[in-house]
């Protein structure tokens, strides 16, 4: 084919292919990448895999409200992790029976203690009869995205400084209070924003929203000795 030929040809198409991706903005941009086949919602779960295995340390805040017909009860709490299994959990029941009674748990990666008001001391958990002692990690939140039983990217949202995924989760082993989750994740971090839980009817059982995340911080080693929380 001539070049004189070509350029009428291919021209008009790729101009118009180009003021369709701006003509529909960001809409545009995800039919185009819809088009060739980028699953998005693949490389979302890729990054989180990523995330999980270069995380040595974190301190996260945020508040979660339980709404389920067994319990209702607003929590502060506050996490801290440390490589390569240490965790410290402080929280705070905010409404309810116990408000505002602390509730601190450490595991200093052998051992869970629970720190006890009546005897003014920690002890090991599995001298307890309180149930199981809270599982609120960040780990958890993100797991349950890289391993879903179903994942779906559903929407992204702008806010005033960041973007934002909203993804539904199904989990891999779901429970009857936890059948699937809606997330929020802030895009180019994918930490968690916001997370709601629903149970086995689609009710709403959990909601949590985070305050402050950081990754990777240098924390002090005695905020998993039990010994020193004793003092």
């Amino acid at each position: 084919m001539p070049r004189f030929t070509f350029l009428v040809v291919r021209l008009p198409l790729l101009l118009a292919t180009l003021l369709l991706v701006i003509g529909l903005g960001f809409g545009g941009w995800h039919f185009y990448h819809a088009l060739f086949g980028v699953d998005q919602a693949a490389q979302i779960q890729k990054q989180m895999r990523g995330n999980i295995r270069n995380l040595e340390s974190y301190y996260a805040r945020f508040k979660t409200r339980l709404l389920n017909s067994d319990e209702t009860a607003a929590y502060h709490v506050e996490v801290w992790k440390a490589a390569p299994d240490r965790y410290r959990v402080e929280m705070t029941r905010l409404d309810g029976e116990g408000k505002a009674d602390l509730q601190v748990v450490i595991f200093d990666g052998r051992k869970s203690f629970f720190y006890d008001p009546a005897r003014g001391d920690f002890v090991p958990v599995d001298e307890l009869h309180q149930g199981e002692t809270p599982h609120l990690v960040l780990e958890s939140y993100w797991r349950s995205v890289a391993e879903a039983g179903s994942f779906r990217l559903l929407s992204e949202e702008s806010g005033t400084r960041h973007r934002y995924y909203l993804v539904e989760v199904f989990p891999a082993e779901p429970h009857r209070l936890r059948v699937r989750e809606l997330v929020w994740l802030e895009a180019k971090s994918l930490l968690p924003v916001r997370v709601e839980i629903y149970d086995a009817y689609d009710c709403l059982t959990q909601l949590t929203t985070f305050e402050v995340v950081q990754l990777n911080p240098v924390l002090d080693a005695t905020l998993f000795l039990v010994e020193a929380a004793e003092q």
